[in-house]
């Protein structure tokens, strides 16, 4: 039997069914060699359940998180845009050379570089951020605040850009977090999808071997054994159909293109 080609689905599938007391728990309770395998097998169900609902929390945090980001990313680079035209424009507006030397030196305060920084990944965007508020003299502020905009004055924009920076910094740090975390291909991650796919493979083998030992009666070895063999069989004709499908055991990936896995659904096998 292909254990390494089942899917998630239907892994939970054969287990369910083995662990209903309705179904086929009470034949694998019977027999002596099979029962002590209960908690293993309980075990390895819910850590393919687990490891699929954390994934499934993490994709809709990581999403939400990277929406964020684009958002208060379009802030902060129209009001770093903005500021730096604005100072510019005063310079060139003003009649007295050194009024258009102060917004010159104000502009150079907050863009030490121009704009290149605009671009960059959010972290090296919040990095500037931080640099340009140390560089922000008193004096520079007080001028600011003397300076109109659509709005308010030019420190308010000016400090909206700033806010911006910080906020991309700390949801830049929150996606990191969250993508290394247990993620689908890190075999070695505690709980992740992989690991709990082995395990489950590993209990589902050494049933079989117990059952085995045990030589237990046509009947019940046909009650035990369908769930598993049926399953088997579709995923020998998926592959067969030319999916390539590949795990650390070379089978079926963690989601193999199946529907997300319905836990409060009742478990199909043979009754």
């Amino acid at each position: 039997m292909a254990l390494k080609d089942l899917s998630p689905r239907q892994m939970v599938q054969i287990t369910g069914a083995w662990l209903d007391p309705e179904r086929e728990r009470p034949r694998l309770v019977s027999l002596k060699r099979c029962a002590p395998l209960i908690d293993d097998i309980e075990e390895a169900h819910e850590g393919v359940l687990k490891s699929h609902r954390r994934q499934k929390k993490a994709d809709d945090q990581l999403s939400e998180i990277q929406q964020k980001l684009v958002a208060t990313d379009q802030i902060h680079d129209r009001k770093a845009r903005g500021a730096h035209a604005v100072l510019t424009g005063f310079a060139d507006l003003a009649d007295d050379a050194e009024d258009a030397a102060i917004y010159l030196e104000i502009r150079d305060q907050l863009f030490a570089y121009g704009l290149k920084f605009i671009g960059a990944s959010y972290s090296d965007e919040a990095g500037e951020v931080k640099l340009a508020r140390d560089r922000l003299t008193p004096e520079s502020k007080a001028a600011l605040r003397a300076l109109p905009t659509p709005g308010g004055n030019l420190l308010k924009a000016v400090q909206s850009w700033f806010a911006a920076g910080d906020e991309l910094g700390k949801l830049d740090a929150q996606r990191i977090h969250l993508s290394a975390e247990d993620r689908p291909g890190a075999a070695d991650s505690p709980g992740g999808q992989l690991r709990a796919r082995n395990r489950w493979i590993k209990v589902v083998r050494s049933v079989l071997q117990m059952l085995e030992l045990e030589g237990a009666d046509e009947e019940t070895a046909r009650r035990l054994l369908a769930p598993l063999q049926r399953e088997t069989a579709k995923a020998e004709r998926r592959r067969s159909g030319g999916k390539e499908e590949t795990d650390v055991e070379g089978g079926a990936p963690p989601d193999a293109g199946e529907p997300a896995i319905n836990e409060g659904a009742p478990a199909t096998g043979v009754d």
